[in-house]
């Protein structure tokens, strides 16, 4: 019974993510690059990706297991990621205090100085970060916005391209029980 409802309620977590997010689950055995959300039955490509955060210092997507991360590809100068930004930011906000998930916003440009520029003419709170390693073509291929959503054991659970309306209340319910599973 306890196997049922922990399919079930991995199934509903997947609708959700896939209403939510606008994305497309593929369930099949295939494997495709295209592929945004995987069926916890597959297995999964582990990654560990490298960020290094405003002051240098560099971060392991491994050092941040047991934390859903939330990443952001963006550029100052791509409009779609300017206007997504605020949300991005409420989205931020309404888990304030909450430890178990993590915002990273990678900046393409691989200018720190101008993306906290950025952030601060706007009056975002938003973390600012810089790849530290290659990030593999199956999950990032030079579209922004892009958003990478991981779980807690470092799966990959969603990858949105294009701009979203993060302040979305669904968006933050599924977030909220990410961090709980």
């Amino acid at each position: 019974m306890s196997t049922f409802l922990n399919i079930t309620k991995h199934a509903l977590l997947l609708a959700a993510l896939t209403v939510s997010f606008s994305v497309k689950a593929q369930l099949s055995e295939e494997k495709s690059d295209k592929e945004t959300v995987k069926n916890k039955n597959e297995e999964r490509k582990k990654y560990d990706l490298i960020f290094v955060d405003e002051n240098g210092r560099n971060i392991s997507l491994s050092e941040m297991k047991g934390k859903v991360v939330f990443i952001n590809f963006w550029a100052t100068w791509c409009r779609p990621c300017v206007e997504e930004m605020p949300t991005i930011a409420e989205l931020k906000n309404q888990f304030k205090g909450n430890d178990r998930i993590v915002f990273i916003l990678l900046n393409v440009e691989a200018d720190l100085e101008k993306s906290k520029k950025f952030m601060a003419d706007r009056k975002l709170d938003l973390p600012v970060y810089l790849s530290g390693s290659t990030i593999p073509s199956d999950l990032f291929q030079g579209a922004i916005p892009t958003t990478l959503i991981f779980n807690k054991n470092g799966d990959l659970e969603a990858n949105i391209q294009g701009a979203r309306d993060f302040a979305n209340p669904e968006i933050y319910k599924v977030l909220n029980e990410l961090t709980k599973n």
